[in-house]
Protein backbone atom coordinates (compact mmCIF):
# COMPACT_ATOMS: atom_id res chain seq x y z
CA UNK A 1 0.00 0.00 0.00
CA UNK A 2 0.99 3.62 -0.44
CA UNK A 3 1.19 4.12 3.33
CA UNK A 4 3.66 1.27 3.72
CA UNK A 5 5.79 2.54 0.84
CA UNK A 6 5.98 6.00 2.43
CA UNK A 7 6.91 4.48 5.77
CA UNK A 8 9.59 2.31 4.16
CA UNK A 9 10.93 5.25 2.16
CA UNK A 10 11.29 7.32 5.35
CA UNK A 11 13.16 4.45 7.03
CA UNK A 12 15.39 4.02 3.99
CA UNK A 13 16.24 7.72 4.07
CA UNK A 14 17.02 7.49 7.80
CA UNK A 15 19.10 4.32 7.62
CA UNK A 16 20.83 4.84 4.29
CA UNK A 17 20.64 8.60 3.86
CA UNK A 18 22.17 9.21 7.27
CA UNK A 19 24.97 6.67 6.82
CA UNK A 20 27.93 8.80 5.66
CA UNK A 21 29.70 5.81 4.10
CA UNK A 22 26.72 4.91 1.94
CA UNK A 23 25.55 8.47 1.36
CA UNK A 24 28.92 9.65 0.08
CA UNK A 25 29.06 6.70 -2.33
CA UNK A 26 25.74 7.53 -4.02
CA UNK A 27 25.99 10.30 -6.62
CA UNK A 28 23.92 13.26 -5.40
CA UNK A 29 21.66 13.30 -8.45
CA UNK A 30 20.76 9.62 -7.86
CA UNK A 31 20.09 9.68 -4.10
CA UNK A 32 16.31 10.02 -4.39
CA UNK A 33 16.13 7.33 -7.11
CA UNK A 34 18.28 4.95 -5.08
CA UNK A 35 16.14 5.49 -1.98
CA UNK A 36 12.97 4.85 -4.00
CA UNK A 37 14.45 1.75 -5.64
CA UNK A 38 15.41 0.34 -2.24
CA UNK A 39 12.02 1.21 -0.73
CA UNK A 40 10.25 -0.46 -3.68
CA UNK A 41 12.35 -3.60 -3.22
CA UNK A 42 11.57 -3.74 0.50
CA UNK A 43 7.85 -3.01 0.03
CA UNK A 44 7.49 -5.61 -2.74
CA UNK A 45 9.41 -8.17 -0.69
CA UNK A 46 7.19 -7.68 2.35
CA UNK A 47 4.02 -7.78 0.23
CA UNK A 48 5.15 -10.92 -1.61
CA UNK A 49 5.95 -12.64 1.66
CA UNK A 50 2.60 -11.66 3.14
CA UNK A 51 0.70 -13.02 0.12
CA UNK A 52 2.89 -16.10 -0.41
CA UNK A 53 1.72 -17.75 2.81
CA UNK A 54 2.38 -21.39 1.98
CA UNK A 55 5.47 -20.66 -0.07
CA UNK A 56 6.73 -18.34 2.65
CA UNK A 57 6.30 -21.16 5.15
CA UNK A 58 8.26 -23.52 2.91
CA UNK A 59 10.98 -20.92 2.41
CA UNK A 60 11.30 -20.21 6.10
CA UNK A 61 11.72 -23.90 6.84
CA UNK A 62 14.50 -24.05 4.24
CA UNK A 63 16.19 -20.87 5.48
CA UNK A 64 16.15 -21.76 9.14
CA UNK A 65 12.85 -21.21 10.86
CA UNK A 66 10.28 -18.47 10.99
CA UNK A 67 12.57 -15.77 12.38
CA UNK A 68 12.06 -13.76 9.22
CA UNK A 69 15.64 -14.37 8.09
CA UNK A 70 14.31 -15.82 4.86
CA UNK A 71 12.23 -12.70 4.24
CA UNK A 72 15.16 -10.37 4.76
CA UNK A 73 17.66 -12.33 2.70
CA UNK A 74 15.16 -12.48 -0.16
CA UNK A 75 14.61 -8.73 0.07
CA UNK A 76 18.36 -8.10 0.24
CA UNK A 77 18.88 -10.10 -2.94
CA UNK A 78 15.98 -8.36 -4.70
CA UNK A 79 17.28 -4.92 -3.75
CA UNK A 80 20.83 -5.82 -4.80
CA UNK A 81 19.45 -7.02 -8.16
CA UNK A 82 17.48 -3.77 -8.58
CA UNK A 83 20.55 -1.65 -7.87
CA UNK A 84 23.10 -3.69 -9.83
CA UNK A 85 24.30 -1.86 -12.91
CA UNK A 86 22.22 1.22 -12.04
CA UNK A 87 23.21 4.62 -10.67
CA UNK A 88 26.94 3.84 -10.94
CA UNK A 89 26.99 2.12 -7.54
CA UNK A 90 29.91 -0.12 -6.60
CA UNK A 91 29.28 -3.61 -5.27
CA UNK A 92 30.62 -2.40 -1.89
CA UNK A 93 28.00 0.34 -1.79
CA UNK A 94 25.23 -2.08 -2.77
CA UNK A 95 26.41 -4.46 -0.04
CA UNK A 96 26.37 -1.63 2.53
CA UNK A 97 22.83 -0.70 1.46
CA UNK A 98 21.57 -4.29 1.71
CA UNK A 99 23.27 -4.64 5.12
CA UNK A 100 20.98 -1.85 6.38
CA UNK A 101 17.81 -3.65 5.23
CA UNK A 102 17.24 -6.05 8.14
CA UNK A 103 16.77 -3.07 10.49
CA UNK A 104 14.30 -1.48 8.07
CA UNK A 105 12.32 -4.70 7.54
CA UNK A 106 12.19 -5.27 11.29
CA UNK A 107 10.77 -1.78 11.90
CA UNK A 108 8.09 -2.26 9.25
CA UNK A 109 7.06 -5.87 9.98
CA UNK A 110 8.02 -6.25 13.63
CA UNK A 111 10.14 -9.26 12.58
CA UNK A 112 13.91 -9.40 12.46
Amino acid sequence: SEVMFDQVLQLVKQHIGNDPKISSAIPAEHKEDVHREVANGVTDGIKNTATAGGIGGMLSSVTGGSSGGGITSGIQKAVADRLAGKFGLSSETIHAITAALPGIVEKVTGKS
